[in-house]
């Protein structure tokens, strides 16, 4: 059996090397508990170990154990942070030096704008620009003509399509016969132009509201001719980053759980678990190590739950406080490989610590 270091050096050495090859661990966190910081110091030490081998024997001390080896890349995929906030972090984690070192062989996956566009955030918020922001145009007093000389009515009706309406790309015309396969667009064309406005709906919805509704959703970033064109935006691109990254390498989630913010209308919750299974099933034909950070305090015990039983394995980080002091614990629930030997060992989990090698152990809890 091939294993893939987690780059956490105390924990792999008690795990006599890493995790196996062709795993996805779920990293459940409490906030500040220490799952971010453990990813980050995965995807710095494994990165350290190709860009600068003697810098990675020096800070991780070395790779004892037979059958290991380091992952051909690395790969970090955040869902709401950009990649500037991402480097930031990963200095945070680790010392400079390793930070520096180890960033040339990271490759990010920013999937900010795909996330940030599926939101009521503005766009001047997210997207880079040096360009400062402009005043909305004033609007015309009463009786006044409009100053782009549209009437209100037709910019109203130019509106009426949500752009982050997700609706299949063939949809039949209410009232059209039920056998008729021509898709609203085509349908929409047909009507004259002054008189599809104003053909309402039992539903309040216009032709022309039909009609967008489904231009829109063929228009979404990463549309490939696999179906991708029929899924959100945020979806087809974090599916696009995990196709091509996947593959012998570490990849890093940063977070799953940020696709819970999202509208049902959007993302559903059942898509984002389909999607981990799916990639569990593809990490495990073609190898590597998936980390997939999830906010254990921003979903339920019931999603959180759902997210475990679609992984490979889960390790949950947590605070244990008593009296004035605080311990960052973690807890591995489940590990292929792993859970035999701790179970020998009566270990009940691990308090760590945060230096300039990232997160790692400090002390081992027995069961006691």
């Amino acid at each position: 059996m091939v294993d893939i270091p987690f780059g956490v050096s105390r924990l792999d050495s008690m795990l006599d090397g890493g995790v196996p090859t062709g795993s996805v661990v779920l990293l459940a966190t409490e906030p500040g508990a220490g799952g971010r910081k453990f990813a980050q110091t995965s995807a710095a030490m494994n990165a350290l170990a190709t860009t600068d081998n003697e810098a990675f024997e020096r800070h991780y001390r070395g790779i004892d154990h037979e059958g290991v080896i380091v992952p051909a890349s690395v790969h970090y995929l955040s869902v709401a942070a950009t990649t500037d906030s991402l480097e930031a972090a990963l200095t945070e984690t680790v010392s400079t030096e390793i930070a520096k070192r180890a960033a040339t062989g990271i490759t990010y996956h920013d999937l900010s704008a795909a996330y940030f566009d599926a939101t009521d955030v503005p766009e001047a918020w997210y997207q880079d620009s040096d360009a400062p922001p402009s005043l909305p145009p004033e609007s015309p007093a009463d009786g006044d003509a409009d100053p782009d000389g549209i009437a209100d009515d037709a910019v109203e009706n130019d509106e009426t399509a949500d752009p982050f309406d997700y609706g299949e790309t063939t949809a039949t015309i209410p009232g059209d016969d039920a056998g008729d396969s021509t898709t609203a667009v085509d349908n929409a064309t047909a009507v004259d132009d002054t008189t599809a406005a104003d053909d309402t709906n039992a539903d309040g919805t216009t032709v022309a509201d039909v009609a967008a509704t489904a231009t829109s959703s063929t228009t979404g970033a990463g549309s490939d001719d696999s179906g991708a064109a029929d899924s959100p935006a945020i979806l087809s691109m974090l599916r696009a980053s995990l196709d091509d990254a996947v593959g012998g390498t570490l990849v890093v989630i940063d977070a799953v759980t940020d696709l819970g913010d999202l509208s049902d209308d959007v993302v559903s919750w059942a898509a984002v678990v389909r999607l981990l299974r799916g990639l569990t099933r593809m990490v495990a034909a073609r190898g590597g190590l998936v980390l997939v950070v999830a906010d254990a305090e921003a979903v339920t015990d019931a999603q959180l739950g759902s997210l475990s039983a679609a992984t490979t394995g889960t390790l949950s980080f947590g605070w244990e406080t008593g009296g004035s002091q605080r311990a960052r614990l973690l807890s591995i629930r489940e590990l292929p490989g792993a859970l035999g030997r701790l179970d020998r060992d009566e270990i009940a989990a691990f308090e760590s610590e945060l230096h300039d090698r990232g997160y790692d152990l400090s002390n081992v809890r027995k069961i006691r």
